[in-house]
């Protein structure tokens, strides 16, 4: 069964897939539906999602690990939408630690090493000190046992302060082309939307509360891909739970590092 599994991923990895307007519209739709629900919510009352958490999983996030959820993990317009829910909360941490570690975009290849091998970042001319904008430019890697794909992207992120205790902030994929070779740059990428399908979009969003000693962290990713291969929704399910787990952990540590 793994085997077929591993077929059905590599055969979409020789052909390549274009990305269409009614593929980019549903994703739209789904983002501007996400931001109606947990942004506003923590914009409005400092609600998190981990808030209405109970029993293990509550207990978890009390200790201090990563809680992960599917939000969304389905085949939609010939595409598929990948979303998950991750929280954690670091003990003795402040907002301004976390705006340090996540707007000091030249220090991620060390911080979030592997996935990103180069980073850096512009302020953007509307940028200030409540409302932080930047263009940020990243090279992306993703390994496995079959695969390894690179991506040049670039992102429009916005750190925006709600008050002193809170902030959030929403990075938006501008641009993603995938490196024709993951091992050589020089071999160029696809033409954006022409290519293997692994990632095409990409929203990432962070909600930020200190409160009680500690800080407490929501990141939500929510990212659009080619059709999920039939029998094969475990693959990108795993794929991005573990990568909001990861980002979770990467960014506990950043924040320790800068205390």
């Amino acid at each position: 069964m793994a085997l077929l599994f591993a077929a059905a991923l590599h055969a979409s990895i020789i052909s390549t897939l274009h990305l269409e307007p009614a593929t980019l519209k549903a994703f739209e739709t789904y983002i501007a539906e996400f931001e109606k629900g947990d942004p506003a919510v923590f914009a409005s009352s400092g609600r998190l999602w981990i808030d209405t958490a109970t029993g293990m999983k509550r207990n978890s996030w009390l200790a201090g690990k990563p809680v992960v959820e599917a939000r969304e993990n389905d085949n939609v317009a010939q595409g598929s939408i990948h979303h998950f829910s991750g929280s954690i909360r670091v003990p003795g941490a402040h907002i301004e630690q976390w705006r340090k570690a996540l707007e000091d975009y030249p220090d991620y290849p060390k911080l979030f090493a592997p996935d990103v091998t180069s980073a850096s970042a512009t302020v953007e001319p509307d940028s200030s000190p409540a409302d932080q904008h930047y263009h940020a430019r990243l090279v992306l890697t993703e390994s496995t046992l079959w695969m390894a794909v690179a991506y040049n992207s670039l992102y429009d992120a916005r750190y925006r302060e709600i008050d002193p205790k809170r902030w959030s902030s929403r990075s938006e994929s501008l641009s993603i082309r995938e490196l024709r070779d993951a091992k050589n740059p020089s071999a160029g990428a696809y033409p954006e939307g022409d290519d293997h399908g692994f990632l095409w979009h990409t929203h990432t969003y962070w909600m930020a509360r200190e409160r009680d000693g500690g800080l407490d962290l929501q990141v939500d990713s929510i990212n659009l891909s080619r059709p999920i291969p039939t029998g094969a929704a475990w693959w990108g399910s795993k794929r991005t739970r573990e990568a909001v787990e990861k980002m979770l952990n990467d960014t506990r540590s950043a924040i320790e590092s800068v205390r």
